[in-house]
């Protein structure tokens, strides 16, 4: 039996035999690290989309309302119209059921977004979000408990934000509004013309 000491390398201490220096791993092979650099790309991705919807929606919007509208396959009712500010056109909103568009989008994405984008829709919903900053709300179908795919429906005016201080999570609303985008994850975007 010998008593040997032995002199760890990385930092000159004197060690007993068979006690092995543990050394840290580097942040990058921690679990957690990575956990952390996903939930910030999300939070990244979440805050660049939505403000790009809003942004890219208003200003097609203006433009030329009813320009983009067709006749697709994106109703399930029958439409209401409303004129334009310009008195020039008038929009025809097609009455739409927001799970039919929820099940399009998870069943085909790329068909969901032919169908739906750029289109003048009216939908009912219960309102099962509201941005805190006065920008959005989101509705999920009225005969649904959850959905992780939702419809983000973006406040354009004072008029709108009043009537929806008035309301709770789970009142039902009727928006009409233009589809600005859709995704797989993040769902779909509604510039909202007219709430009730």
């Amino acid at each position: 039996m010998s008593n040997k000491r032995e002199t760890a390398p990385d930092n000159g201490a004197v060690t007993s035999p068979g006690w092995e220096s543990k050394q840290k791993k580097p942040l990058y092979d921690k679990w957690w690290f990575w956990v952390m650099i996903v939930l910030v790309i999300i939070i990244i991705a979440v805050s660049v989309g939505g403000g790009q919807s809003a942004g890219n929606g208003s200003s097609n919007a203006g433009e030329n309302p009813g320009s983009s509208q067709s006749t697709g396959g994106a109703t399930s009712g029958t439409g209401s119209s409303l004129t334009s500010e310009a008195g020039k056109e008038e929009i025809v909103y097609e009455k739409t059921d927001i799970q039919t568009m929820i099940d399009a989008l998870q069943d085909n994405a790329l068909r969901a977004e032919k169908t739906y984008q750029d289109q003048y829709i009216e939908v009912t919903g219960k309102i099962s979000n509201f941005d805190s900053d006065g920008k959005y709300i989101s509705i999920d179908p009225v005969n649904s408990e959850w959905n992780l795919i939702s419809v983000m429906c973006y406040i354009k005016n004072d008029d709108q934000r009043s009537f929806l201080l008035e309301k709770s999570k789970g009142d039902t609303v009727t928006i009409k509004g233009q589809v600005t985008s859709i995704g797989e994850v993040l769902g779909y975007s509604i510039n909202i013309a007219e709430i009730s």
